[in-house]
């Protein structure tokens, strides 16, 4: 594999995950340059073929520069920005295709070949199911790779609006309203670049104009992240993969980096109304396809719930204790406040109730709430209590070796938070515990990850972040807000000795 990029100060090269991270395989390089300002990008950045969905036969004379330099990105031969410039870094990087082909590497394509690498290229994207998630309510449109990257309805948290989606490829925009926006970028970078982990490796940065581009390692995962700012708000894109997915989809960053576009003016303020494009015939064929995506679900209005024992669930409960609407994401930002914890984790944290029984449940999702099953106490129904409204939520999944409950709420849930995956989590960390001891709704408590245990196969965390009765099934977040853990039991003859199941654990 060759990947060839244009060596400027905007540029970005990791050249070689694996090499750079002693692992022994082919070499992977990366390249990122500034882009053309938004309202040219569009056009510059999907030439005339890449913009469409082909199945009749490609018209030669329809093939410009920029669309072999989007086949090139997606063949895994150019790592650069893609702006329709015939130099010498396409040249060679159409050698490094042609060389992969058996052909002479002459670095100018024929009509055969050009034809030849467009198609291979286009066949790439379609099989990553590329598509543009465009909202035109704030102002912004990102690619996505939809076979790899499951969208969410986007979420607000702090005032920042989240559209996250979960999968194989990691992709979530963050749109981060302030005031006098691009003045506060140099803040924002210096701050990502700050953040202190052993085991984070910054491999490359840049920061130019309206823009910046921080990439490197973060325990197993390579993580990308390009921020683009108008005056009113700033666009954040964070992508990662798995390293041992680095080889197979890490080239994605380029090409989801390069789809980044901005209006010139945002409406950060707006509701967000996001939608899933992919790519239209050409002109005279049918129209495009276009997939609905949700708006976030608005605060509902929850009817008094009945009794928790009046009505048996509908349907079997599953043995597993995991649910697949788990959203994993990594911590790569700033820590927060305490109170800035509590504002933004609280809002997912419940108190459950059973005829006498009382614990507590964190929402994963816009229906479903991880618990103990310990809270439950055999119970298939409980109560969902939070800010005095009550609802009903049915037992659905369930695995009382390993106490782990997934209870799914009747009503829509207005808020739900990430998860951290376990090997992101580290020993020494902040962490907060969030749940209801005693009965006392939404009680906030600080600590550290103690340690990381393998108990009977359970991966847990070891926490001095205080745990006490009536806490169990509540939160244990990290300085993020996010969830690392489910509160469970502590050792009464000891001090500070509590233990949380690992959130990933609940994860299908």
């Amino acid at each position: 594999m060759t990947i060839v990029g244009k060596p400027s100060p905007a540029c970005f090269v990791a050249s070689s995950f694996h090499r750079c991270f002693r692992v022994a395989t082919v070499a992977i390089a990366l390249f990122l340059l500034g882009h053309p300002s938004a309202q040219a990008q569009n056009a510059q950045t999907q030439g005339g073929v890449f913009q469409h969905k082909w199945s009749s036969p490609i018209p030669p004379d329809a093939i410009t520069t920029t669309d072999v330099e989007n086949a090139l990105v997606w063949t895994r031969h150019l790592g650069a920005a893609v702006d329709g410039d015939a130099g010498p870094y396409l040249r060679r990087a159409i050698s490094g295709w042609q060389t992969s082909k058996g052909f002479q590497a002459t670095g100018t394509l024929t009509a055969s070949q050009k034809m030849d690498l467009v198609r291979e290229g286009l066949k790439a994207r379609d099989t990553h199911g590329w598509a543009l998630m465009i909202d035109d309510a704030i102002g912004f449109s990102v690619g996505i790779p939809t076979k790899f990257s499951t969208p969410q309805p986007p979420t607000r948290s702090q005032g920042d609006w989240w559209y996250e989606a979960s999968g194989a490829f990691g992709h979530t925009v963050t749109v981060i309203p302030r005031k006098a926006a691009c003045a506060s970028m140099d803040e924002m970078f210096n701050a990502l670049l700050s953040i202190s982990a052993p085991d984070r490796e910054v491999t490359y940065q840049a920061r130019k104009d309206d823009w910046f581009v921080i990439a490197g390692r973060r325990g197993e995962h390579r993580f990308y992240t390009r921020a683009q700012c108008r005056d009113q708000a700033i666009v954040r894109v964070i992508m990662s993969v798995h390293a041992s997915q680095a080889e197979a989809l890490g080239f994605m960053f380029v090409a989801v980096a390069n789809s980044l576009s901005l209006k010139p003016t945002l409406n950060a303020q707006a509701q967000p109304s996001p939608r899933i494009v992919f790519p239209p015939p050409p002109p005279g064929y049918a129209a495009a396809a276009t997939r609905p995506y949700p708006s976030p679900p608005l605060t509902p209005q929850i009817p008094e719930p009945e009794p928790a024992t009046s009505r048996a669930p509908t349907g079997a409960v599953d043995k597993a204790g995991k649910t697949a609407s788990i959203r994993l994401t990594l911590f790569d930002g700033i820590e927060l406040k305490p109170r800035e914890v509590f504002e933004r984790a609280s809002e997912t944290v419940y108190v459950v109730r059973t005829g006498q029984k009382q614990g507590s449940a964190v929402a994963i999702s816009d229906r479903e709430v991880v618990t103990n099953c310990h809270v439950l106490d055999s119970n298939l129904r409980a109560v969902l209590e939070r800010d005095g409204r009550k609802q009903n939520a049915t037992l659905t999944s369930a695995n009382p070796k390993a106490d782990r409950c997934i209870l799914t709420s009747e009503a829509p849930l207005p808020k739900w938070v990430r998860v951290r995956p376990y090997a992101d989590i580290k020993v020494g960390e902040r962490a907060f515990s969030i749940g209801a001891p005693q009965g006392l709704e939404l009680t906030i408590a600080e600590g550290i990850v103690s340690a990381k245990r393998v108990i009977d196969g359970e991966r847990l965390l070891q926490t001095s972040a205080p745990i006490s009765r009536g806490s169990s099934g509540g939160g244990l977040f990290d300085a993020q807000g996010q969830l690392i853990g489910i509160t469970t039991w502590m050792r009464k003859d000891a001090q500070n000795l509590n233990f949380a199941i690992a959130a990933e654990e609940f994860a299908r």
